[in-house]
């Protein structure tokens, strides 16, 4: 198993980002289900592929603080392309101003194809797993700002 911690500030309040983030997760159906989009740099190239994630709300440690579990399971693409598993807490907390938050990303992931996945890992995949799980949380963050700036321009029409 590969650990990964990522972290990313957003410009949008505590409260409009949970919410966001729980309709992004699929939890506001109730169900914890959800597509999300990966994408590799591989050879100057960005790689995209997406997976099923599951997530559900663990309880929380910190006023202010909200924690989801999320996973989803190791597979190949259709294209053939193998993405590992991945289990982790996402974590969002409110900053020290009404119009930042932080998101955290912390968990790992096991290198497909055994004992040549993990030498992979060791040599390219990490920077590959650090750039994908990056790439999430921006692509997270961006759906959490877009709703944010739509909160807030019908705020202000009224």
């Amino acid at each position: 198993m590969t650990n990964i911690h990522e972290r990313m500030y957003l410009d949008a309040p505590y409260a409009q980002a949970q919410g966001a983030l729980e309709r992004r997760l699929g939890l506001w159906l109730g169900r914890g289900d959800c597509t999300l989009t990966l994408v590799a740099p591989v050879n100057g190239r960005e790689v995209a592929r997406t997976v099923t994630a599951h997530a559900e709300q663990i309880p929380g440690t910190a006023n202010y603080t909200v924690a989801y579990f999320v996973r989803w399971k190791a597979g190949d693409t259709p294209s053939g392309i193998p993405t590992p598993g991945f289990a982790g807490t996402l974590t969002l907390s409110a900053g020290e101003d009404y119009n930042e938050c932080s998101l955290r990303l912390d968990g790992a992931y096991e290198p497909p194809g055994g004992l040549p996945g993990a030498l992979f890992d060791e040599l390219v995949g990490r920077r590959i797993a650090h750039s994908t799980l990056t790439g999430l949380l921006e692509g997270v963050a961006q759906e959490l700002h877009r709703e944010h700036t739509l909160v807030e321009a019908a705020k202000h029409a009224r």
